[in-house]
């Protein structure tokens, strides 16, 4: 188990099974602690649409190759800090910050401004 505290002070609910072959992608609203799963009500749901499960996995991939803010659990119930000696330093909220500024920026280029006059009421 992985967490990452960042900016943004959470880490994504997906889980990914790789099941007789076949990819099951899940996401769910809680995480998984004894005081979350009492007297609430929580939800997992599978990722079915392809191009959402390719968005998903994205998400868990550069989730999973953050050493700058991750934590693993280890047997013991006790959190350690990734190991980053000789790495790239990666941290995923700070990388998602820089995809959606992207993402943001080539769509207000994509649009267009066409003055379109409204039409007389009869």
């Amino acid at each position: 188990m992985r967490s990452i505290v960042g900016n943004f002070l959470e880490h994504s609910r997906i889980f990914y099974f790789y099941n007789n072959g076949q990819e099951e992608v899940y996401c769910a609203s809680a995480d998984w602690m004894p005081r979350n799963l009492e007297k609430r009500v929580e939800i997992l749901f599978p990722i079915e649409r392809e191009e959402l499960k390719r968005e998903v996995m994205h998400i868990l991939d550069m989730e999973l190759e953050d050493n700058v803010k991750a934590h693993v659990l280890k047997p013991d119930d006790t959190y350690v800090k990734v190991d980053r000696r000789g790495k790239v330093s990666v941290n995923s909220q700070e990388s998602f910050v820089a995809e959606a500024l992207e993402k943001t920026k080539a769509a207000e280029t994509a649009k267009s401004r066409v003055f379109i006059p409204e039409e007389p009421v009869e």
